[in-house]
Order: structure tokens, then sequence, then C-alpha cells
């Protein structure tokens, strides 16, 4: 087999990029995702006693010995001077391990080439700069009511939606920056039709 192709998906916040990741496992691509990776590393003993030391101890839940997420993208989300000192700080704790992390699941993945493809899935893919390994990047496209409502059927609320929005680029700047646009305005069928015909579009211009 050649050399897998590397894929990174980006978009909005709630625009449905888990779900065409989901997709794209589906017809055997390897998927990394970096949320899963974050969530095991704030798991790790001493990165979570450096984010108690830095954020306090309301961002510790006694009940599952764990990081509260919630509590911690509460903090640290939005344009506020303080919420990006927060941010910059818990980067600086977990950016780091989790890029290792990242690297070490891609060259491996690559050394292995047991799939036709692999897929990035980085919430900050464009901001860190993962798209200098990528082949090409797809942008999930939805309209702002939709991803909203998605954001609050999570739980969010709008005020937290915003905030995360505020702390990425700009949408614009992520379309102009991709090498595709995959609509997503309807329903999962409509998705997976769109995914399907720009990924077997993609096999082929590169083959």
């Amino acid at each position: 087999m050649s050399r897998p192709r590397v894929l990174g998906i980006t978009g909005g916040i709630a625009s449905g990029k888990s779900q065409v990741t989901r997709i794209l496992e589906s017809l055997g691509a390897v998927v990394i995702r970096a949320d899963k990776i974050g969530h095991e590393v704030l798991d790790v003993p001493e990165i979570r006693n450096l984010i108690v030391r830095q954020f306090g101890q309301s961002v510790f839940s006694q009940e599952t010995q764990s990081i509260n997420r919630r509590r911690v993208a509460e903090m640290v989300f939005g344009d506020s001077p303080q919420a990006v000192a927060r941010r910059r700080m818990l980067e600086a704790i977990t950016h780091g391990p989790i890029r290792a992390q990242i690297s070490q699941q891609l060259e491996r993945s690559l050394r292995e080439g047991i799939a036709p493809a692999i897929v990035l899935d980085i919430p900050l893919l464009l901001e860190s700069r993962w798209d200098r390994f990528c082949d090409a990047v797809w942008f999930i496209d939805s309209q702002e009511e939709l991803r909203l409502q998605r954001a609050l059927e999570r739980g969010w609320t709008e005020a937290h939606f915003r905030a995360r929005e505020a702390s990425q680029w700009p949408i614009a700047t992520k379309r102009l920056k991709s090498t595709c646009v995959i609509a997503n305005n309807g329903s999962l069928e409509e998705l997976a039709s769109n995914v399907l015909r720009e990924y077997d579009h993609w096999k082929a211009s590169t083959n």
C-alpha cells in the first residue's frame, strides 16, 4: 500500500466535524482525535496537579477525581484579557503533551500504512499549524443558527458558544485556508453523501 494521505478537518464550533470524521472512519480512514488525547492528558497526575495549582480547586471534581473540563472551559474561552491569559496558561501546560501524542500517532499511522487516509480531527488545526502535515484540509460549512442550535443541544449556553468562537480564528479565515468546503446544512444522509463524493474525488486525484 502507498503512503497514506493526511486529511485535516476544520470548521466553526458545532459545524459537524466529528460527524464527518466518523463517516470517514467508516470508509476505512484512521482518525486521530485531539479532544480524546486532550482528555487523556488531563488525567496524567502531574498535569492535573499543575492545572489545579494554576486555576484553583474549583476546577477539580471530588466526585470523579478528575478535572472539571466544563469549569476550565468557562474560565479560558473568550476574548477578554483574563480569558486570554488563562488560555495561554492552560496551553503552556497541556499543548506540549497533546502535540507529542498527536505526532506519535501520526508517525505510527504513516509508518504502518494500513489505511488509505489519516484524518486529523484537531479543533485548532489551522491555529496550531497542523495543516502543514496535511495533503488537504476540509472546511465543514454550516450556518451559524444551526451551529448554535447544536451547541445548545449539547448543554452549552449561547454565551459559552460565543466565547469559544471568539477564541478561534474567524470562520472566513478558516474557509479561505482550506482546500475544500463540505456543506452540512441538512440531514446526516446529505452530509454522508457530500463526504463520500468529495472523498472519492480526493482519492482519485491523489492516485
